[in-house]
This record gives structure tokens, sequence and C-alpha cells, in this order.
């Protein structure tokens, strides 16, 4: 039986219409093999950890693609994004 307290990590991946795909929850070697995958294909992708404490937050760990700018786009909107 797998202790699923370790399952802490998610990768998330920008899609090509702006939405994030999250998938997980994993470990951090698994995390971190789906997102090699992600980088080598050349996509966006990032590694979230959860941070447990008073509220649940997710950790940006890495990531590669141009983040930057869906982020800048977001702003310009005014949009929020939950991490959850």
């Amino acid at each position: 039986m797998m202790d699923i307290s370790r399952l802490k990590y998610r990768v998330e991946v920008l899609g090509d219409n702006g939405e994030i795909k999250r998938y997980g929850p994993f470990n951090e070697q698994k995390a971190r093999e789906f997102f090699e995958v992600e980088e080598s294909l050349g996509g966006t992708a990032r590694i979230t950890r959860l941070e447990e404490g008073i509220q649940q937050k997710w950790e940006i760990l890495t990531e590669c693609g141009d983040w930057d700018h869906y982020e800048r786009r977001l702003r310009a909107k005014k949009v929020e994004v939950p991490l959850q």
C-alpha cells in the first residue's frame, strides 16, 4: 500500500488555449519525471508542492516555458487565478 502522505506534488501544464491542466498528486520523483517529459517536448509546465499549515498553499518548485507571458496577460486582464 502506498503512503498517500508522500503525494504532495503536482505538475501544472499550460495549454495552447491558456488553460492550466493539473496532474497528480505524485511523489517528488514521479512529478519530476512527468515534468521532464513536458520540458523535453518544449511545453510550458511547472512542479508545485503542497505546503501545509493554517491554509493549504501550492509552492512552485521549478518551471519551464513562458509562464512570464502568461502571468503578464492575466495581470492585464486583472484576473485572479487560484492555486488550487
